[in-house]
């Protein structure tokens, strides 16, 4: 039971991962509207009338039945799935810098990893760490590091595609699946935002504090046994742009 529960959860994640969950949920109450005109023609055969008499059928009332209760279902369904995204954002994204949180990151990094090993599809993960940004803490107290945190998550947004998932792994660490994407791919994205965020800056009682950051790369390849390896070696990665240097993009090197 377990088991069905899981692979009906990532199911509905592949779904939703294409579809906006209140158009999911509006095409569900079209889809229930067709229960109107059946409906009647149930009531008309319980009460011993023939629902097919040619003396009976009016086209024109099943298609007022459908459409009214189709329009009213799919309109209901649509505000219950917006409603239902919401709740779910709550769920799954950092309520800091409004990426994903750690907990839905370990579920799309374990599907992912899945999807590579069955399909061969490419899969890399980009580790992101602020340079010195326990300095910006103690400079200029937590509500300024907060800010940065936000400045430096919406330039990331911004440059990552739809298919790219963008997590806070860390307290200023953030990582990236990048899905479908090659080696020289995720060392370009990499490099994108790193000049990115350096050139960006964040405005915190009207004095611009400017940071930097350290990137790992690494890819899931023939050597890869888990999901987590992956993650690791970019981290590993990560740990080597600091240590020569930060505000750099190190790749791993098996």
């Amino acid at each position: 039971m377990t088991l069905i529960r899981r692979s009906n959860a990532k199911a509905f994640n592949k779904i939703t991962h294409f579809v906006p969950l209140p158009l999911l949920r509006a095409s569900y109450g079209a889809v229930l509207a067709t229960g109107s005109p059946l409906g009647w023609i149930l009531l008309q055969w319980l009460d011993g009338r023939n629902p097919f008499s040619p003396d009976r059928v009016d086209p024109l009332l099943y298609v007022y039945l459908t459409l009214t209760t189709m329009v009213v279902f799919a309109c209901l369904g649509y505000a219950i799935g917006q409603r239902e995204q919401a709740i779910t954002e709550l769920a799954f994204k950092d309520s800091l810098t409004a990426l994903y949180n750690m907990r839905y990151f370990k579920n799309r990094l374990e599907q992912e990893f899945e999807r590579h090993l069955r399909h061969g599809a490419p899969l890399a993960i980009i580790q992101i760490d602020l340079d010195f940004f326990k300095d910006v803490n103690d400079t200029w107290g937590h509500q300024a590091g907060d800010a940065v945190l936000k400045s430096v998550s919406s330039v990331i947004m911004s440059n990552c595609r739809k298919s790219e998932i963008a997590a806070r792994v860390g307290g200023e660490e953030m990582c990236i699946i990048a899905c479908d994407c090659s080696d020289d791919a995720a060392m370009h994205l990499a490099e994108r935002l790193r000049v990115a965020i350096k050139n960006s800056s964040s405005n915190w009682q009207g004095h611009a504090i400017k940071i930097t950051a350290s990137f790992g790369v690494a890819i899931a390849d023939s050597n890869t046994v888990t999901a987590w390896q992956v993650y690791q070696h970019a981290d590993d990665a990560m740990y080597q742009a600091k240590q020569t240097g930060r505000n750099k993009v190190c790749r791993y090197q098996a």
